[in-house]
């Protein structure tokens, strides 16, 4: 019976972690994030190198996450449309 509700449990966590598939689709290269910001793969790069946008580092190569680049983007806009408004 033990052994029963371990072997449910662990199928259960299993079915609960996100598919390498969508694990992957939430990290982009330089290309895909400058896509999809609409901007230049070496203005995105020069950002990165100057902590201008949010990015990780491997080797020499920048991967970027959709959900911090839709954050940035969000602060952008709320600071464009308040401008004397001090961010917290």
């Amino acid at each position: 019976m033990e052994r029963e509700t371990r072997m449910t449990n662990l199928s259960e966590s299993i079915f609960d972690l996100p598919s390498r598939e969508q694990a992957v689709e939430a990290i982009w290269n330089s290309d895909q994030a400058a896509r999809y910001l609409r901007i230049s793969p070496r203005t995105l790069t020069r950002m990165a190198r100057r902590g201008e946008i949010p990015s990780i580092q491997i080797g020499r190569l920048w991967r970027f996450r959709r959900a911090d680049l839709d954050d940035w983007l969000t602060r952008k806009v709320n600071l464009v449309s308040y401008p004397c408004r001090l961010n917290s």
